[in-house]
Formats: structure tokens, sequence, C-alpha cells
């Protein structure tokens, strides 16, 4: 049971790691390209479903 553990841990430290990758190699992207972050000026905008 131990050994499952431990790899469950570090698969997860290993995705952890590789998302933190991906988003510090997209950074600057989101934060040049208004292309990628255009509905985000929606984002305190009232949200109504409609029926």
């Amino acid at each position: 049971m131990q050994t499952e553990e431990t790899i469950k841990s570090i698969k997860t430290e290993e995705m952890s790691r590789q998302m933190e990758l991906a988003a510090n190699e997209l950074y600057g992207d989101y934060t040049n390209d208004k292309e990628l972050t255009a509905f985000t000026s929606l984002d305190f905008e009232d949200f109504y479903e409609t029926r």
C-alpha cells in the first residue's frame, strides 16, 4: 500500500510541476495578446440565464 501512495504522490507532484511550467510559459501571451483575454471584460457583468 505504501508503494501505491508514493507513486500517486510522485504523479501528483509531476503534474503540478508541468502545469506550473505551462502557465509560466504562456503568461506572456496572456498578458500581451488581447485576443486571448477578450472575454475577461465580461467577468464582472451580471449573467442571467434565459429560460
